[in-house]
């Protein structure tokens, strides 16, 4: 019904709807299977189903490695030094931000539905990777009693059918005074409403079953935090492209699909300069932006409310 993508699945309709905490979710949900097997085959696989490139340049690689970085900089803030420490990444990807936080010290373990993109990327981190159910390899690491300093999940949220009950589980593979960071897309934004409200866009270009199922934004996404037992110690976001929709020569979406490209190399050059000054000032500003609604993403450190 949104995009070709939802063709793959094998639910006939998608609607995106309003909850009662402010998100917006997608219903009905696809089954578990399905959605398994989407990420198993098709993830990291097919460029048609993700977001992500078949190849990156030296200037993207270093972005991705700075973004690790200033989350590894808010991350010590409240933690302290790595020293070893053990550090979970849910939906560890390409490896970047793992690979980043094992060079910085930390003790680093991932869990993803499948690691081919690890593999391409950072092959020297697969056997510090289970593939798998998030849900099942969350239980058997709190039967064993495994805890964690650090627990992050990078654009997970929204892929998975309970976002709720993650963010439960991962609560308890936490040690005492851990931190969870969250990153997701900030949609159904104001700026995004406001661009539909202009004609900039003519449909909610972002909703893109399956592989996003839920919708957060600087304002839901903390209440439903909240909701499941976390206080929100820190937000922060990134380069918000969606600015490039307001211009009529970078107006990727329907005016011109092929400026895309060009307006994410744009968004490289830009966040690589702002960082030229240090990780400190590039946190403040992405730290402000939060506060004042904007980025692409956002990204939540949360800590289970005691």
């Amino acid at each position: 019904m949104f995009d070709a993508r939802a063709k793959a699945m094998t639910d006939p309709v998608y609607r995106a709807v309003r909850q009662p905490l402010g998100h917006v979710a997608i219903e009905p949900s696809p089954s578990p299977e399905a959605l398994a097997a989407y990420y198993a085959e098709r993830y990291y696989q097919s460029p048609v189903s993700a977001s992500y490139a078949v190849d990156y340049d030296d200037r993207e690689i270093a972005h991705k490695r700075l973004r690790a970085r200033l989350w590894l900089s808010v991350i010590a803030d409240l933690t302290g030094p790595a020293e070893g420490a053990a550090f979970l990444e849910v939906g560890c990807g390409e490896g970047f931000l793992l690979a980043a936080a094992g060079a910085a010290g930390w003790s680093v373990t991932g869990l993803d539905f499948a690691d081919s993109g690890l593999r391409r990327w950072h092959p020297e981190l697969a056997d510090r990777v289970a593939v798998g159910d998030a849900y099942a390899l969350l239980g058997r690491a709190v039967a064993e009693g495994r805890r964690h300093r650090v627990v992050a999940l990078q654009n997970v949220l929204e892929h998975v059918i309970d976002p709720a009950r993650l963010l439960r589980d991962v609560a308890g593979v936490l040690e005492p005074g851990g931190v969870v960071v969250v990153q997701v897309p900030n949609d159904f934004s104001r700026l995004q409403e406001r661009a539909l409200e202009l004609g900039h866009i003519g449909r909610e270009f972002w909703v893109a079953p399956p592989d996003h199922l839920s919708y957060f934004n600087t304002e839901t996404g903390p209440a439903f935090a909240a909701a499941n037992g976390y206080d929100l110690l820190d937000m922060f976001a990134d380069f918000p492209i969606d600015w490039f929709l307001f211009h009529p020569g970078s107006a990727y979406v329907d005016r011109d699909p092929a400026a895309g490209k060009a307006a994410h190399a744009a968004r490289i050059e830009l966040d690589l300069l702002l960082a030229e000054r240090g990780i400190e000032p590039y946190r403040e500003f992405y730290r402000a932006l939060a506060r004042c609604g904007g980025g692409r993403n956002i990204a939540m450190v949360l800590r289970p409310r005691t």
